[in-house]
């Protein structure tokens, strides 16, 4: 997965945490479980499972890692198996390594990344679920099991993906999985555990150095 593309994905699995209410919902109250949790969560980690289906090749490549998130634009994408790649995201600045070598770039001074910002920050207070701007959004679902199917509206993710669907279990309190099909048919499916919100993370995880 090319590096853009690592950050749009990224950007799409930031709406982590539910708080469970009655065992059975209308769509309008997952909406506000949804952005009620999602607002109150201050730090996040997990590790997950992503596999990639490659279209054309007929094959599948399967990759592991771990999530950082804290308030305040602060993030930690790390793929860890099979091979090494490193997202950080810490306020105005981007950092990512590679086996290459490590690049640095300021939000600010991208219009692109500005955009890719404001798409993961909206995804953390759940508004993804909510706002038209960026997607066509319908929540569907029963008890514990509800699913958010997600049509990006704008560029860039207009440009990649054909849909996006997220899947929640309310009694977990959390995403359990994310498919996303892009536009030439290949699909990303990534699998989200041992999650632990609202605990202390060391600042150091934010930096490269």
């Amino acid at each position: 997965m090319k590096p853009f593309k690592r950050i749009l994905t990224i950007a799409l699995l930031l709406l982590l945490t539910l708080s469970a209410g009655a065992q059975s919902i209308t769509e309008a109250q997952a909406r506000r479980q949804i952005n009620a949790a999602a607002a109150r969560m201050r730090t996040l980690t997990c590790d997950f499972v992503q596999t990639k289906s490659l279209q054309m090749l007929k094959s599948k490549i399967v990759s592991k890692g771990k999530m950082y998130y804290a308030q305040h634009n602060k993030l930690r994408w790390e793929y860890t198996s099979p091979y090494s790649y490193t997202f950080i995201l810490n306020n105005q600045s981007v950092w990512m390594k590679n086996d290459k070598g490590t690049n640095r770039i300021n939000v600010s001074q991208s219009k692109m990344f500005k955009e890719i910002t404001r798409i993961m920050m909206s995804s953390v207070v759940g508004s993804c679920v909510t706002d038209n701007r960026d997607f066509d959004v319908t929540l569907q679902g029963k008890d514990n099991n509800w699913k958010a199917m997600m049509k990006p509206k704008r560029n860039p993710m207009k440009q990649m993906f054909r849909t996006i669907t997220v899947y929640f279990d309310l009694k977990r309190q959390m995403v359990i999985g994310v498919r996303m099909i892009e536009k030439n048919g290949d699909t990303t499916a990534i699998v989200l555990k041992n999650a632990s919100i609202n605990t202390p993370i060391n600042e150091k995880v934010f930096s490269l150095h």
